[in-house]
């Protein structure tokens, strides 16, 4: 992973400024280390394969246009790299504790009928949307291959039976419910010291730790096949067409969930090409505004270049020094012109008064108003140079 020098265009910071502001305005078991004895229950064997539906754009709403096999393990990877990304942000054991659940999710749709009508037609298992988990042709390396082969070994099962073991983000905080894992939840037990057999002991209740055999080898063994009789099979996501065009892909993460002032917040995102053809764009900004429409920038990627189709994961970081409610957008700059990414502001920030006594968040440092901008490459991905920060870009993006 390289990070990217940050500048900005003055000559575009009038334009940036009208463009937002008239937005806002309308707004193997041996390998295993556990803490807690493995279940003495008859070893399991995973799917080798599970079938995930592609819909256009992983657009949960959007059309099944392919059924792609793919190797189950590849499977779990791919999805632990976007849905506890950017691997910065998660210790090991948040991610081992990801990659249990991961696992047992998919797993658990592999095995019975699938949930999902339009799913079921098509004889998949899975979608690759948030209607099930968000898998993409890509994974972000080492780290996440190694935190689902070292809990390859096991299961969760309740009963002797694999679950659907639910997640969601969740905000930075210990809370359980019983039902669901919290994504930042499991990176703040981490933080405790605490390790991924009790992460996942605390969010499922009552589960034991079941040893697992046979299944996949490491590898993509993915084979695609037609999503039924009367649609064609395709090599390519038939929504790439036209020129190069920036979506948003699921949504924006802020870590911690909900700020307190004076904290750094670390956002994460995840862009993709649609078009049918590789684009470049000078510079990509984050950009917030928040209470008495104070702007803030988060930071600005130059000279962006994706292929066509090619999913990007980015992270910007800035301590928050106002409370109340930001607003946030992205902002991209080209020869075409100034062009918002998405619709509407795609993330909201609430920042909370910071604590007074022994508290949670420092005091806000007026001189501490840097931002940072890193675009994690995927291997065989694009690479970029390093350099520092700028001290502040504000006053270029808004002409203050």
């Amino acid at each position: 992973m390289r990070s990217i020098a940050l500048t900005a265009s003055p000559t575009r910071s009038a334009q940036r400024m009208a463009l937002v502001a008239g937005l806002f305005a309308t707004l193997a078991v041996a390998a295993l280390v556990w803490g807690a004895t493995v279940a003495a229950a008859a070893t399991l064997s995973p799917p080798a394969t599970i079938k995930v539906a592609r819909r256009a754009g992983n657009d949960p709403q959007g059309r099944i246009y392919r059924v792609d096999t793919v190797d189950f393990r590849t499977y779990c990877v791919r999805v632990l790299s976007h849905e506890w990304a950017p691997a910065t942000s998660f210790s090991s054991e948040a991610l081992k504790a990801g990659a249990l659940a991961v696992k047992d999710y998919g797993w658990y749709w592999a095995t019975r009928t699938t949930k999902l009508a339009d799913v079921r037609a098509v004889g998949a298992d899975v979608d690759d949307s948030v209607n099930y988990q968000v898998y993409m042709d890509s994974d972000y390396g080492p780290r996440y291959w190694a935190a689902v082969d070292a809990v390859w070994g096991a299961a969760m099962t309740r009963g002797g039976a694999i679950f659907q073991a639910s997640y969601r983000a969740g905000t930075y905080t210990g809370a359980a419910n019983g039902w669901y894992m919290s994504q930042w939840g499991t990176e703040y037990w981490a933080d405790q010291g605490q390790t991924y057999d009790w992460i996942c002991r605390h969010y499922y209740p009552n589960i034991d730790f079941t040893p697992v055999a046979g299944g996949s080898v490491a590898g993509d063994a993915s084979v695609d096949e037609p999503a039924s009789d009367d649609l064609t099979a395709l090599a390519a996501d038939p929504s790439l067409k036209g020129p190069a065009r920036l979506e948003l892909i699921g949504p924006v993460l802020a870590a911690p969930g909900r700020p307190a002032l004076g904290q750094r917040v670390t956002l994460t995102f995840t862009l993709h090409n649609s078009g049918a053809k590789a684009g470049t764009w000078d510079e990509l900004t984050v950009v917030a505004r928040g209470p008495g429409d104070e702007a803030r920038d988060f930071g600005t990627v130059t000279d962006l270049k994706l292929e066509a189709g090619e999913y990007r994961l980015f992270e910007a970081r800035r301590v928050v020094d106002l409370q109340g409610v930001w607003r946030g957008w992205m902002v991209t700059a080209s020869s075409d012109g100034m062009e918002l990414v998405g619709d509407g502001a795609p993330f909201e920030l609430r920042v909370r008064q910071a604590a007074s006594a022994a508290g949670d968040a420092a005091a806000p440092d007026a001189s501490d108003d840097s931002s940072s901008f890193v675009p994690h490459v995927a291997p065989g991905g694009l690479k970029k140079t390093a350099g520092p920060p700028p001290a502040n870009t504000l006053g270029d993006i808004f002409g203050f």
